[in-house]
């Protein structure tokens, strides 16, 4: 169905795609592998038309194809589900599914019932449940994700392309997409399936190609092949990683929350974590996970309870009382909520601790010197790669985004840190490193609260789980204690468990 002959394509001497070869065949799901920066995503804008190729060679069914805009990537039935979402905040999900295309008419006018059944109609296909007349502003990361599938499957496609579609998706959710995807390849349709969960590209793909630094390093039949063998090649040299568990806590408790809410339909939670835990917070979407995030770090106005954080009661909102003592957050969405992607790379690093660039101490003026010298070193610890720190943060990778976005907030003087979905989009090395960080953190006496979608990185980080549904907390327990099956099953209906507590 598709394939790809030695394609090229360079920005300002940094060569992006180096002689890439792929071949993609109808029916069948086709992983893209590599690390953060090995040029997936450049490959995947050559595809549908946002990047022009400097040289190969692009066939499509055996026709040249070579698109000039998206909307000609469209027309030769291509369909794309992007890593960042793109979609108006102020639309409804049907709305959304329809930008770009040709809207339905009924007796000349907009056929906004029509539109709302197709997209409905999708949806039962996918057997998810998702509101379609509610501005997708109001959902959350993962519904938002929901819809990008939904509207690239409105139509018949040649060839799907799914950039980290699970990323954040609960289990359950990303299993019920997996056989979605499943049924499109079995009936026809050619799949390209970028993700960073081995064990989800072993159970969904057939074949695969493996992308470092531009070029195409790998290719065949996952069936031949190990999750090892394909690490190894992805980071050019023998990559083990073996996890390192939780360290324990310290003792003492650094966060205590009170018939804490994080808003007037949320319930209201108590929750105790001690100086140098990790906890790692668990649910489907809409169980209340980040919204408890947001409310601890003081972004949501209609939190009530109450907080204390070291001995000192915090008020309920706020952000800057909050930093001021000690409090970090790494938000889900990192492109409308956690960077600033038109402004540079130093600046972005920079923003939340402008006083280690000071050029005399206590006193609001910078030294720029001092400042490059300090982000570029804490940007090496991290492993980012970038061309010049006054580059736009918007040109990184996902993936390195993400890295910078986690890593910028390190520091001794952090008491409480935040993450939500810490690993979302990035490869197995660069998941490993944050982890790393987060457990050097928790060694020096920080707290650590993270929530995610991947049950692995759950098991993996977490010294105490903390399970969520519908705003109550379901379970909690030392990770040590428990299996996938008793969180699974505690998170999506199972409420029996002895360990529940809601209020």
């Amino acid at each position: 169905m598709l394939e790809i002959t030695g394609v090229r394509k360079h920005f300002d001497g940094v060569r992006a795609l180096d002689g890439v070869d792929m071949s993609v065949a109808a029916g069948r799901v086709h992983a893209l592998l590599g690390e953060n920066g090995a040029g997936k995503s450049s490959l995947l804008k050559v595809l549908c038309g946002v990047y022009r190729p400097d040289g190969g060679e692009i066939r499509l069914a055996g026709e040249i194809y070579a698109p000039q805009t998206p909307r000609q990537a469209e027309a030769a039935g291509l369909r794309f589900v992007h890593q960042e979402l793109n979609l108006v905040p102020a639309f409804t999900a049907y709305e959304n599914a329809f930008v770009g295309r040709r809207y339905p008419r009924r007796f000349g006018l907009i056929d906004w019932k029509g539109m709302h059944r197709k997209l409905a109609a999708a949806r039962e296909r996918l057997g998810i449940e998702l509101p379609l007349d509610v501005p997708v502003r109001h959902l959350s990361v993962a519904q938002c994700q929901l819809v990008e599938i939904l509207r690239a499957l409105l139509d018949n496609a040649r060839i799907l392309v799914l950039d980290e579609p699970t990323a954040s998706l609960s289990e359950k959710e990303a299993r019920t997409l997996r056989k979605v995807v499943s049924d499109l390849a079995a009936s026809g349709c050619a799949v390209i399936f970028v993700s960073h969960r081995m064990e989800e590209v072993f159970e969904l793909a057939q074949d695969y190609t493996i992308l470092r630094n531009g070029l195409t390093v790998g290719t065949g039949k996952l069936s031949q092949t190990t999750p090892q063998e394909v690490v190894a090649r992805m980071a050019g040299e023998a990559f083990s990683h073996i996890p390192a568990g939780a360290p324990a806590g310290q003792g003492g408790t650094m966060l205590e929350l009170q018939a804490f809410s994080a808003g007037r339909h949320r319930r209201p939670v108590d929750l105790a974590a001690a100086k140098g835990e990790i906890i790692g917070l668990y649910g489907m979407v809409g169980s209340g996970r980040s919204s408890l995030l947001q409310a601890i770090w003081g972004a949501r106005p209609q939190a009530s309870g109450r907080m204390i954080l070291n001995g000192v009661s915090l008020p309920t909102r706020g952000i800057a009382p909050r930093i001021r003592a000690g409090v970090a957050f790494a938000p889900e969405d990192r492109r409308n909520a956690g960077l600033m992607l038109h402004q540079s790379i130093l600046d972005n690093t920079l923003l939340p601790r402008l006083g280690m660039a000071r050029a005399v101490p206590r006193l609001p003026i910078l030294s720029w010197s001092k400042a490059r010298l300090r982000v570029g070193g804490m940007l090496a610890r991290l492993n980012v790669k970038y061309g010049r720190l006054a580059d736009r943060i918007g040109t990184l990778s996902g993936g390195n985004q993400q890295k910078i976005l986690v890593g910028r907030w390190f520091s001794d003087k952090v008491h409480l840190y935040l993450l939500d979905e810490p690993t979302r989009g990035v490869d197995v090395r660069s998941k490993a490193e944050i982890h790393d960080l987060c457990r050097t953190l928790a060694r020096n006496g920080t707290t650590v609260i993270f929530a995610t979608s991947d049950i692995e990185e759950l098991f993996a980080l977490a010294g105490r789980i903390v399970a969520m549904a519908g705003g109550a907390i379901v379970l909690d327990a030392p990770a040590a204690a428990l299996d996938r099956k008793q969180v699974l099953g505690a998170t999506f209906g199972d409420l029996s468990h002895s360990n529940r507590r809601s209020a």
